[in-house]
């Protein structure tokens, strides 16, 4: 998810490079913390808050995780190829 909202802001126009952290705790679906940033160090947290949804449902649901996808994943990784949901912009 967080490679999908970082390739978003950059689409967005927010940054040429963004870099987003989230953390969680055990049976929170809140993150605990949800940090953005853009290569000029511009915050842009409260932005992604506010736009994206990083709850463990919402992130299954947004990039369509049940689908079972993962065997292409095993080879060649899973980043920068084109057909995963976390590579697309909306």
């Amino acid at each position: 998810m967080a490679r999908f909202v970082a390739k978003n802001l950059v689409h967005r126009g927010l940054g040429k490079r963004v870099l987003v952290s989230v953390s969680y705790a055990i049976g929170k679906a809140e993150p605990l913390m949800i940090y953005a940033i853009n290569e000029n160090d511009e915050d842009l947290s409260d932005y992604t808050k506010k736009h994206f949804d990083f709850r463990p449902l919402s992130i299954i649901e947004k990039l369509n995780l049940l689908r079972p996808i993962y065997r292409e994943t095993a080879a060649y990784g899973h980043f920068g190829r084109n057909g995963f949901p976390w590579e697309e912009v909306e």
